[in-house]
Parts: C-alpha cells; sequence; structure tokens
C-alpha cells in the first residue's frame, strides 16, 4: 500500500513524507519515537495548538533528561477509540495540558483536563473583565520565569457571519500560574492585554504570542541578550506577516514595559510594528541554532503541506531564505490539511531540533470515523 492510498493510517505519514531537496548543514527525518506519545486510545485521545515548556526554564537541547515538561493544547478530544479506529463516548473540549517527568520518554505523557464535574471540560475558560459568556480559550505560547509559568492564550468568540469560519479572536490573555502547579482556576492570575490589535476597515489584525523565545541565561541561549521575544502574526489575508516584541523577564507581567521593533528601533506603541516575514503560520517558533542564527520554524502559508524554515542574525529579524524541511503526504482525502509547525528545543536532543505539525479534517465528522487524523506529528532536523 503506498504511503498516501488510504487516509488511514494517518501515523505513517510523518514517515513516509515526500522528499525535498539536499540542503548544507542539516538533514531531516521522522520521529517516530515522540509521534507515538500522541497515540492513544483512551482519555485525551487527540489535539492540535500543541507548545511544550521545560519546567527547570531551560529550553536548550537534552531537556528532557534534565526536568520535567508542560504541554499545553487547544481543541482536544476526551473519551474512547475503538479497534476499528473509531472515536466512541467522545466530547471535544477546548483547551487541555499533558506533563512528561524528567527522563520520561518510556512512561510518555500524562493529559489532564478539568475532571471535577460529570463531564470533561476545559481547563480554562474566560473570566477576565473583557469576556463575554460564551467565550472560549486556545492556548497560545508561554515561557518559564523563575517560579512561574506565564502562559498566553486566545480569547475567542462566535462570529456566525465570518467568512469560512464561524469563529474570531476577541482577545489575548494572559495566565500566570506556579510551575508546579497545581493548574486550576484557583491558583492561576488571568488577565486581559493589550497584546493584540484589533481588526478595522484598513487592517486584519494582528495578536502576540505566536512564539515565545527566553533569549537568556536561565533559558540555556547561545547568545543571550537578557530578553524575552514575543512574536505575533499580523493576520492578513493568504499571507501573514511576522511581528515581534520584546520584555525582560522581569517585566514580564507588566505591559507598559513591551517594546516592539518598527523596522529600525524598538517602539512603545505596539502599531509601530514591521512586518519580519511573510507566509508564516498562527504557531511557529524561533530558536538558536549551533551556528549563531536563529531559525524561524513554520507552516508555509499557514495551512499547508510544506514545514519550513527561515533564518536570521538576530531575535527580530527580517527572517529570510525560506527552506523546505518537510513535505508531508496528502492523503486521498479533500478533508484532511496540516497546519501549524513549530520547534520544541528542549525536547530535542543534543544536535538536532524536533518539530512538530498539526494534521486536521475540514469534514468534523471524520475526526470520529478516522481517530488518526487530529494529533501532532514528529520531524527533527539533525545539524551535520
Amino acid at each position: 500500500m503506498s504511503c498516501v492510498s488510504k487516509l488511514l493510517p494517518l501515523l505513517a505519514l510523518a514517515a513516509c513524507a515526500a522528499p525535498v531537496p539536499a540542503q548544507t548543514g542539516y538533514t531531516v527525518e521522522a520521529a517516530p519515537e515522540w509521534t507515538s506519545k500522541f497515540d492513544t486510545t483512551s482519555g485525551w485521545t487527540g489535539a492540535d495548538g500543541i507548545f511544550s515548556f521545560p519546567l527547570d526554564g531551560n529550553d536548550s537541547p537534552g531537556g528532557v533528561s534534565r526536568a520535567g515538561s508542560l504541554f499545553v493544547f487547544s481543541d482536544s478530544f476526551i473519551g474512547d477509540v475503538d479497534g476499528a479506529g473509531v472515536r466512541t463516548n467522545t466530547k471535544m473540549i477546548n483547551n487541555t495540558m499533558g506533563f512528561m517527568p524528567k527522563n520520561g520518554m518510556a512512561q510518555g505523557v500524562k493529559f489532564f483536563w478539568d475532571d471535577t464535574g460529570s463531564e470533561p471540560a476545559a481547563i480554562f475558560t474566560p473570566g477576565t473583565p473583557l469576556s463575554q459568556p460564551d467565550d472560549w480559550y486556545w492556548f497560545s505560547d508561554g515561557v518559564i520565569i523563575g517560579d512561574k509559568f506565564h502562559l498566553l492564550a486566545l480569547r475567542m468568540e462566535h462570529n456566525d457571519g465570518a467568512p469560512g469560519w464561524n469563529f474570531q479572536r476577541a482577545g489575548m490573555t494572559l495566565f500566570t500560574i506556579p510551575k508546579q502547579g497545581p493548574y486550576t482556576r484557583a491558583s492561576v492570575t488571568e488577565v486581559d492585554t493589550p497584546l493584540a490589535i484589533a481588526p478595522s476597515a484598513n487592517y486584519s489584525g494582528a495578536f502576540f504570542g505566536a512564539g515565545i523565545m527566553a533569549n537568556t541565561v536561565e533559558a540555556g541561549a547561545l547568545n543571550p541578550d537578557g530578553y524575552v521575544y514575543v512574536y505575533g502574526s499580523q493576520e492578513d489575508p493568504l499571507n501573514k506577516k511576522l511581528l515581534v516584541a520584546r520584555v525582560l523577564p522581569q517585566h514580564f507581567e507588566n505591559f507598559s514595559e513591551y517594546r516592539y521593533w518598527d523596522g529600525s528601533t524598538w517602539n512603545t506603541d505596539i502599531n509601530s510594528c514591521a512586518e519580519m516575514s511573510g507566509r508564516i503560520s498562527n504557531e511557529l517558533s524561533v530558536t538558536p541554532i549551533p551556528d549563531g542564527r536563529y531559525a524561524l520554524i513554520f507552516s508555509l502559508d499557514t495551512m499547508s503541506n510544506k514545514v519550513a524554515m527561515k533564518t536570521s542574525q538576530n531575535p527580530w529579524g527580517p527572517f529570510t531564505n525560506t527552506e523546505i524541511l518537510w513535505n508531508i503526504p496528502v492523503p486521498d482525502s479533500p478533508s484532511v490539511y496540516t497546519y501549524n509547525a513549530k520547534a520544541h528545543p528542549h525536547l530535542s536532543e543534543p544536535g538536532e531540533l524536533l518539530i512538530s505539525y498539526n494534521v486536521n479534517a475540514w469534514d468534523f465528522w471524520d475526526h470520529f470515523r478516522f481517530a488518526d487524523i487530529y494529533r501532532p506529528r514528529f520531524i527533527k532536523l539533525i545539524w551535520q
């Protein structure tokens, strides 16, 4: 059977990617040892939006053996998968989390959500002054600073008139949580943030939190300058643009201390942001790489079968020279698509860069008929 002749098993998508031209300085291969960690048949059985965080705050490679790891996910399925790969007794909730202990590859990830009620529920639901009763959260990126876990989240709202979608972004929220938990409403500080630019007649809007990089000694950065970089996505139709802000770690919760790159200097005005790259995805990563540059990892054009990389000499770009790292094979189904590639530095082995991407379906009921669709896949870039 060819890799793309059947919709299932979609788990094979990572293992049989179409070849890409040879690149100087690295090779790319599947990482089935990580993909299998999210191939589950009871409880948490799939999600998108995966971000990962080292509990010791050190984001450099080799983190699995140093400390425990947190994971956050957006829309997630909770229930069961039968022997035919069909979801049963299943509910979708808007966000979940996971934990892997130090040296926990053999144990895998323990997933959790709000299980205090009669049915599974999201870890967090909106409760800020700007929130409306039917809003919900999709988690964005975050950062461990000292004893705190800071997590940005997109506050979403229904919009039945939106073209192609029935939802839209309503704002950005910051959660601040003790990094050791508990991850419950009682332990979290939840605040509305100004880290978004509302759409207007002449502007598609933007949000910050698509990716975060701590370029600090504590985070294990190769050339630390002491700042935390918060990357944004300008939501232009068909061509999303990269924006960047930065702040000192001790001021992460003080939004008046954020500065926005305007193309020549750091500015206090969020509306001054310059576009540092195009054709990005809503979720992405920026990571220091061994030769001293910074690698932007993303899905080309947001939803495509191409995992891409651009590089820069600086954390704020400009990011240039698009390289296609991985061609994801498209199965024989018009319903399936892939998106939101990003790197997970601390989950990587030294000399490598672990990268995930998401798989989804336009036909919602395909997620029940084919449980293998909606799970993250992993590949790894190996530096030569």
